[in-house]
């Protein structure tokens, strides 16, 4: 057979399995309810069957099928398979564009702007079928949303919003949406120019977004100052906005913000009343802040609700009211505002203004801690201590971990405590360390002493010396302490008892009893110092006045050898008992030595304190209002 002829047959037969195919297809009961009509339609119009697809299309549009529904209507407005019907065709479109069809919601609104179907055009329905599909990202529905704000049919007039949406459009490489937009532009720019300061600041956003123009500051607050001079409050508001983020520029960001909020520019009320509550950019306050952040609040702004909570609550220089501090920072939270969220789990910790409720303040913790570092460290802290929850140092590990890097700084400290410990990880001593070195770096003193203790008991003196240094110097009694003993032992510096001498009792007039104790042995046997019994003495009496037990020990011993005092048996008897009553073996070998009336006293050489500073840990019960983080100040919100 001739090749060209088998093709024709070849194909011939294709056409006809197709044919036979279609119609084993559509061979169906319309109402059989397990028939996919939709599948069937699309086949049926595809071969231009529209009859048949009309009738496919109906079956599936009854079973509420959006897609159906909208194929449906779309027959009806084209009169294909059925007779054009534009009522009938609205109608469909309505069912499917209710169940968030994107397409049918563009072509009701089409039929609505126009009045198709309808007794007449209703832009007010169109406007709000276009916006539906807009907000989902439907082109065309942006594009013509764009125009009806242009014109003022169905909406408002507004060229701003206009642009908006004609720049959302034109992002999908829309050419009529680029051309509409640039048409905007021109006329926006054509009135900001001849000193339209509604057009002003339009013109001013686009160049601070980057939108349908190149970004640029500059001339972003050109046209913003020059709309804010004519007294557009929004402008007065923006052009503060980017004022403020500049610290030198604070004080004219404060004069617009109450600019617009004599305007009732609420959100500008709020940011005058947080600056206003703080002392930035204007004088501190607190009549002005609570007048303006009241304002706010009462309007329903959630930032002004938090940031009132808080001056209530917190904020030095105002008179603190719990129960109104409980009142908007709930406001706040209940408009998921994160700050307000926190504190508010503190109120309900600590039963401040309200019944303490940890189950509250648990749930309120979990909310913020999706956004918050400062919740992130306090439900670390509620997991490491088992409040409300069981203890579970792992998990307390991941918040704090989570904290320390969302910005939180107090996280760094007890994550370096977790890693020296081995609690909730694996002991490691280098990655405590470089937590230490994190938290140092931002001054935390504790973090200072205890990377000091890791590298003393790591016998690496030097670096232990320059951090007890650095934080004796800022005053640190503990550590003046151990500077005392690094000279008296010779690590890290020269072996000179003098400057011991030196630091223990800068020690010893802050109160501290391991160094009024550590002096007094200086004084007792005249090292370091000039051998004088009566300041030995008086530096035991300071300490054993404290309940220093070693100190209340040797104080016995002067009293029974009649040292820097006249001999008395019985103040040594109280006070080797007191000692001896605290446990310190020497005290009680030595009352028993006393009441033999022997005197081969034994003494404690020094005080050496090289424990962890770990109270948060350990102190019983934990001390919530002193450890939970919570917002002490309001803070400005970013508005862009």
């Amino acid at each position: 057979m001739i090749p060209k002829l088998k093709g024709l047959m070849f194909m011939a037969a294709l056409t006809a399995i197709a044919g036979l195919s279609y119609l084993l297809l559509t061979y169906t009961d319309y109402n059989d309810p397990n028939a996919d009509g939709l599948a069937r339609g699309e086949a049926a119009f595809t071969q231009g069957d529209f009859d048949e697809a009309a009738a496919w299309f109906h079956q599936a549009a009854k079973l509420d099928n959006q897609q159906a529904q909208f194929r449906y209507a779309m027959l009806y407005r084209d009169g294909k398979g059925v007779a054009r019907d534009d009522t009938q065709a609205v109608e469909w479109l309505k069912l499917a564009a209710a169940r968030g069809h994107l397409q049918a919601q563009y072509e009701l609104a089409k039929m609505q702007e126009s009045g198709r179907g309808m007794d007449s055009a209703d832009p007010v329905a169109a406007a709000g079928w276009y916006r539906k599909a807009a907000e989902k990202d439907l082109s065309p529905a942006q594009l013509r949303l764009a125009m009806l704000y242009a014109d003022g049919r169905g909406v408002k007039k507004s060229e701003s919003t206009a642009l908006d949406w004609a720049i959302k459009a034109a992002k999908s490489n829309n050419t009529d949406a680029e051309s509409f937009m640039q048409q905007l532009l021109n006329r926006v720019a054509a009135k900001a120019a001849h000193g339209d300061a509604k057009a002003q600041f339009v013109l001013a956003r686009l160049y601070q977004r980057g939108e349908g123009i190149n970004a640029d500051v500059k001339s972003a607050e050109q046209w913003l100052r020059a709309s804010a001079v004519s007294g557009n409050a929004e402008a007065q508001f923006h052009l503060a906005n980017l004022l403020v983020k500049q610290p030198a520029q604070a004080s004219e960001a404060a004069r617009w913000y109450l600019a617009a909020a004599k305007q009732k520019h609420m959100l500008a009320a709020s940011a005058i009343g947080t600056m206003s509550a703080t002392g930035f950019g204007t004088a501190q306050n607190s009549a002005d802040a609570l007048h303006w952040l009241r304002l706010a609040a009462d309007a329903g702004v959630a930032e002004a609700q938090a940031n009132l909570g808080i001056v209530y609550g917190e904020t030095k220089g105002f008179n603190h009211d719990d129960k109104q501090a409980l009142l908007w920072l709930q406001k706040a939270a209940d408009q998921q505002h994160v700050k307000a969220m926190n504190n508010l789990a503190a109120m309900y910790l600590l039963g401040r203004g309200v019944q303490s409720d940890q189950q509250q303040a648990y749930a309120w913790l979990k909310k913020a801690a999706k956004e918050d570092a400062k919740a992130q460290y306090n439900l670390g802290l509620l997991y490491l201590r088992g409040i409300h929850v069981m203890n579970n140092d792992e998990v307390a590990t991941d918040w704090l971990q989570q904290a320390e890097a969302n910005g939180n700084p107090r996280a760094r400290l007890l994550l370096g405590l977790l890693y020296q410990l081995g609690r909730g990880v694996l002991h490691n001593e280098k990655a405590a360390t470089a937590w230490y070195e994190k938290a140092v770096s931002l001054g935390d003193a504790d973090a200072m002493y205890n990377l000091a203790i890791l590298h003393y008991k790591s016998g690496e003196f030097k670096k232990a010396y320059a951090l007890f240094k650095q934080a004796a110097d800022a005053g640190d009694a503990e550590a003046r302490n151990m500077i005392a003993l690094m000279y008296q032992q010779g690590h890290g510096v020269d072996y000179d008892l003098s400057m011991a001498a030196v630091w223990f009792e800068k020690a010893a007039r802050q109160g501290y009893a391991p160094s009024q104790f550590n002096l007094a042995n200086l004084y007792r046997k005249g090292e370091g110092v000039e051998q004088l019994d009566k300041q030995a003495l008086h530096w035991y009496s300071a300490a054993a006045a404290q309940g220093y037990a070693q100190a209340e020990n040797s104080l016995a011993y002067m009293y029974a050898l009649g040292r820097g005092v006249a001999a008395d048996h019985d103040m040594a008897e109280s006070w080797f008992k007191k000692a001896a009553d605290q446990g310190l073996s020497i005290a009680q070998q030595n009352l028993s030595l006393h009441r033999q009336k022997k005197s081969s006293f034994t003494l404690s050489s020094q005080a050496t304190d090289i424990q962890l500073r770990a109270s948060i840990l350990e102190e019983q019960p934990l001390n919530l209002a002193q450890r939970l983080d919570i917002y002490q100040t309001p803070e400005l919100q970013s508005h862009n």
